[in-house]
């Protein structure tokens, strides 16, 4: 007995494409971490930048 070759499907699906954002993070939280920290492209300094987007008071240092 031979068995019978499966043909492939023909159907295509197209995925549902989301366009790509180049940064998630702000220009004002970029523009902040750049005169924060010595070297702006580092993993604290992007993180500094996420939060401070996210709260501008993040930056703001508390007075006690």
């Amino acid at each position: 007995m031979m068995k019978a070759k499966s043909k492939p499907c023909t159907t295509k699906v197209k995925k549902a494409m989301k366009p790509k954002s180049g940064n998630k993070i702000c220009a004002a939280g970029i523009a902040w971490a750049k005169r924060t920290f010595d070297r702006y492209p580092s993993a604290y300094a992007n993180m500094a930048a996420s939060k401070y987007c996210k709260d501008p008071n993040y930056a703001k240092k508390s007075k006690r």
